[in-house]
Formats: C-alpha cells, structure tokens, sequence
C-alpha cells in the first residue's frame, strides 16, 4: 500500500535517545517551531510505523474476529470490549505501573514532610538535624520523580488512547466500505 502521505518529515520519536524520551525533550523543537511560525502541512511530523492505521486497524480486527469466533461457539453475543481487553491489556498494564510508581512517591511526600515538621518541633533530638536534611534531599528527589512519572504517564496514557481511537476508526471505516461495496456493486 502506498503512503498518502510519504516520508517527508520523520517523527523525532525515532532518534531520539533515553534521555530525550525521558523528559520528553524530543518535542520542544516543534514547539518552538509552532511558537514563531505558523505550521504547514509538511512541517507537521509523520506518524511512528507503530501508530499507522492500517497496523492498529488490522490489529483490533484480529482480536475482533476471534472474539465473533468465540461467541459463535459459545452461542453468546460478541463483546467489543473483550477484543479491545485482550489487544490493548499490556498497554493498560504498563500505565497501571506508572500509576503505581506516581501514586507511592505521593504517599512518600507527606511522610517526609511530617519528618521534617517533627525536627522543627523538636531540634534538640540527635542526629535530628542529619535526618532532616536527608528528608529534604529525599523530598525533592520523589517531588522531581513524580514529576518525571506523571507527565511520562500521561503522554502514554494520550498515545493509547489515540491508537485505540485510530483502531476503531479503521475498523468501522472498513466496515462501512465494504457495506457500501457490497449495496453497489454486488446489487
């Protein structure tokens, strides 16, 4: 299948190395970009190979037929949501662990800060004012990893969701075209 659109303006994603995709740095130079000028058709970045239509598509529709296969020989209704459990659950898990990660350093904080208010009560302890300084480090080191956490699972979390919504998409375009098909040609 040829491209609509070809190759003219590779996605940044691609090259881009841990550190880049870390802090999501891989995107800053398209929003200065944005910033001063007004952005182009061919100035916008290509879709990565694994968000393309056609593969998410075709992807969801396997798990859609074996879904109808299934409910056939169960003689039960098939479950949209099932097929979209079983081909999107690992990216669903993979955010859980980022929920999780995000979640214990903002349970962590509080605690910190309580350590850190109990030496200011009560400095006169022993190594209280040693303490206090390693909650503070240890504070800002979880405030910075929540931030890192929360922006990087909320990047994924908006990128499975557009390709559960591209797959539906195709999916239901491919299904009305082949309606459409067999109303008028097949009459």
């Amino acid at each position: 299948m040829h491209l609509v659109y070809p190759e003219v303006n590779p996605n940044p994603l691609l090259r881009s190395n841990f550190c880049s995709r870390l802090f999501l740095w891989w995107i800053n130079p398209f929003f200065l970009f944005g910033h001063k000028w007004r952005l182009k058709e061919n100035e916008v970045h290509s879709v990565l190979p694994e968000d393309r239509s056609q593969h998410l598509g075709e992807e969801l529709q396997r798990y859609w037929e074996q879904e109808v296969k299934r409910a056939e020989k169960d003689a039960q209704k098939p479950s949209l949501k099932k097929a979209i459990i079983k081909c999107y659950w690992k990216s669903y898990l993979l955010s859980a662990v980022f929920i999780f990660f995000e979640e214990c350093t903002r349970v962590v904080l509080p605690l910190l800060l309580w350590r850190i208010i109990s030496y200011i009560e009560n400095p006169e302890v022993s190594n209280a004012l040693y303490e206090a300084y390693v909650c503070a480090a240890v504070m800002s080191a979880c405030a910075l990893l929540w931030a890192i956490l929360h922006h990087l699972y909320f990047d994924y979390f908006q990128r499975v969701g557009m390709r559960l919504r591209v797959a539906m998409s195709h999916m239901i375009y491919h299904k009305v075209s082949v309606t459409w098909y067999r109303t008028v040609y097949l009459r």
